[in-house]
């Protein structure tokens, strides 16, 4: 026959002291955590500085960059390769035109969707897309997330061109 735990008094008293002992520890640490200050600014509760910039590298809301002499305004060649390396697919284009007359009618970005994860902006052959340092975006309403060609071409106006980055460890010089 199988012994059970507390066949006796006092295996019955050492795994309620145990169990007890437990629960003293865990509503101790509990207690010290409880009344130790915070180290997290809750978010907008916090002190908005009006000089405040992201670090560099900061992966933004997205935008597209302007070229007067393109069709459409933009200098989106409407190459569909941001639409089609995008692991969440969260980029919509509809192109018009053929060859250099060739420009986006509709672009669409998801960014509820997105990870953020650069792979559009690295493959764009004409630097077109980019992200912004608006870190701002939160809401509560999940069409306001859509981004649509208005309002990224809105967003890239005041963007300086962008720097191209070598990832690291490649050699500029394309030697090995």
């Amino acid at each position: 026959m199988r012994k059970r735990y507390g066949d006796n008094l006092w295996d019955l008293l050492r795994i309620l002291a145990a169990g007890a002992w437990s629960i003293l520890v865990g509503l101790y640490i509990t207690g010290i955590n409880l009344i130790r200050p915070g180290v997290c600014e809750r978010y907008p509760r916090r002190d908005h500085r009006p000089d405040y910039q992201p670090r560099p590298g900061y992966r933004g809301d997205f935008a597209l960059l302007s070229d007067p002499e393109r069709p459409g305004g933009l200098r989106c060649i409407a190459c569909l390769q941001c639409q089609n390396i995008c692991p969440d697919q969260c980029i919509h284009i509809t192109p018009e035109g053929k060859g250099k007359d060739r420009h986006p009618v509709q672009f669409r970005i998801d960014t509820g969707l997105c990870q953020f994860c650069w792979l559009c902006v690295e493959v764009c052959p004409v630097a077109a897309i980019t992200m912004t340092p608006d870190y701002e975006t939160a809401t509560d309403q999940p069409q306001k997330l859509i981004r649509d060609l208005d309002t990224l071409r809105e967003r890239g106006r005041n963007i300086p061109e962008p720097q191209r980055v070598e990832p690291v460890g490649c050699v500029a010089d394309g030697g090995a």
